[in-house]
């Protein structure tokens, strides 16, 4: 399997708007060729570049609900009308309850889209497997934007988590200051099956520079 890379935009000036659909077209053009599997993030209000690049899109949050009355919600079916592939759900910047954490997965699976399911710790990651998404995502939440790499500063988070959630049959990413390829490297050497990466690329002065030395640590 090809390691994965998601890289989420969050609401970085740098990743909005126009300079979202630029820096989706970066990705794909020096991704394209690569061993590594990349998928992009942006932003809700952003979601029509789906229809426009060639890269994966998964949304930064989905809710569990039909099309209908729910003003202000996302629905599966929307995000699948603009070609989005799949969502993250509970990142450490948008927590969910278990119960509503479940719904998301279940709607998603109806829809067959991809779940990638944050967690903060290893109990967290083991517990929210069980429910059988498509991916569990570890990040501690100390360590995202920090640039210190989760790889570096914690990886027996890493080789614990991907232990106990592999063992429930889901594939397991890890993410939280991963900014150089080094940390990719180090990451998938661990157990991950990939990164979940966000303000290395998505807030970059130079992402193009940032994205070939990801590339490089995924492919040594």
């Amino acid at each position: 399997m090809k390691p994965v890379i998601i890289v989420n935009f969050k609401t970085y000036e740098k990743a909005t708007g126009k300079k979202a659909l630029k820096l989706a077209e970066k990705i794909y053009e020096h991704t394209k060729n690569s061993k590594s599997k990349w998928i992009i993030c942006p932003q809700h209000v952003d979601i029509w570049i789906a229809k426009h690049v060639k890269i994966p899109v998964y949304a930064q949050h989905v809710d569990a609900l039909e099309p209908g009355r729910g003003t202000g919600y996302i629905t599966p079916f929307s995000l699948k009308a603009y070609g989005v592939k799949g969502s993250l759900i509970n990142h450490s910047e948008h927590r969910l309850p278990l119960k509503e954490i479940k719904a998301r997965i279940e709607i998603l699976k109806k829809y067959n889209m991809v779940s990638v399911v944050c967690a903060n710790t290893v109990r967290e990651a083991s517990m929210l497997a069980k429910l059988k998404p498509d991916y569990i995502a570890v990040e501690p939440p100390e360590l995202i934007g920090s640039g210190i790499s989760v790889s570096e500063a914690k990886p027996e988070i890493i080789e614990k988590s991907a232990k106990v959630v592999k063992k429930q049959g889901v594939k397991f990413l890890c993410g939280a200051g991963i900014s150089k390829g080094e940390d990719v490297k180090k990451a998938l050497e661990l157990g991950a099956d990939g990164v979940l990466v966000a303000s290395a690329i998505a807030n970059s002065k130079n992402p193009v520079k940032v994205i070939k030395d990801f590339i490089r640590g995924a492919e040594l």
